[in-house]
């Protein structure tokens, strides 16, 4: 009973996942190889810029690929987020489907992102390890853990933001600063390392920073301080996991079925 529940789950997830995918690209032109090259267009511009107005390297660090590591997870923080807002009220009509719920809604539009994002990742950290512009992780299994982590934390947060957003337009509203605010805060373009020792504790409060610590230093090796706690971001990951589950459960109370 169980294998044929999880069997129909996975058959509504694939066809939700195909749906959003037509929705977004289309058919026409690349179609929904778009979700690697708008990364690598995205950070592109993003490295030339940082490249041009910091030079080769930022505390003795490669600029390039500091910054790559840095902007395609806050891309997908950012991503993740913002599609989830009101995930659900364009397709409230899909809910009369029995075999659909509100999550699905919700995580078919997180696997499309998810799935972009490490799509333009591998693609871009390809283009610029064949130039010879970034070097082979020294340590690839603690890149892939801080990047699963990152994945967590965004999928908790934007799980919180899209069931509130379908019960106030404000959350959308407080979405963009929040946004912006993230970039400084988020650890995606400043290590611990370099925040002085009496605001330290206070910049690794901030979860995502622990996620970004893994994956410079899985990248850069043991020659870069760096400073996490595994057990700390799986616990707020796991609380805002369990607080955005419970609000979609209780969003169907302010859905409008038309």
């Amino acid at each position: 009973m169980l294998l044929a529940s999880l069997a129909i789950q996975r058959r509504v997830l694939g066809a939700l996942v195909l749906r959003e995918l037509q929705t977004r690209y289309g058919r026409d032109n690349i179609g929904f190889l778009w979700m690697m090259v708008e990364p690598l267009l995205f950070a592109t511009g993003v490295l030339v810029l940082w490249r041009m107005l910091r030079g080769a390297y930022d505390h003795n660090l490669p600029i390039i690929a500091l910054t790559l590591f840095g902007y395609l997870p806050l891309l997908l923080f950012r991503h993740m987020v913002s599609r989830a807002l009101y995930c659900i009220r364009p397709n409230v009509g899909l809910l009369y489907h029995r075999q659909v719920s509100l999550f699905d809604l919700f995580l078919s539009r997180v696997v499309v992102e998810v799935a972009g994002n490490i799509l333009g990742f591998v693609f871009t950290f390809t283009v610029l390890y064949m130039m010879d512009l970034v070097n082979w992780p020294a340590n690839l299994p603690l890149v892939l853990l801080g990047y699963f982590y990152m994945v967590w934390f965004s999928f908790a947060v934007a799980s919180v933001a899209g069931a509130l957003s379908e019960r106030s337009d404000l959350v959308e509203k407080f979405w963009t600063p929040i946004s912006y605010l993230m970039i400084p805060l988020s650890g995606a373009y400043i290590m611990a390392l370099w925040v002085p020792a009496r605001l330290r504790d206070w910049y690794l409060l901030m979860p995502s920073v622990h996620a970004y610590e893994m994956i410079r230093g899985g990248y850069f090796g043991d020659g870069v301080g760096t400073f996490w706690s595994q057990p700390y971001i799986a616990f707020c990951s796991a609380i805002i996991t369990v607080i955005g589950l419970y609000l979609f459960r209780e969003a169907r109370r302010h859905l409008v079925l038309e």
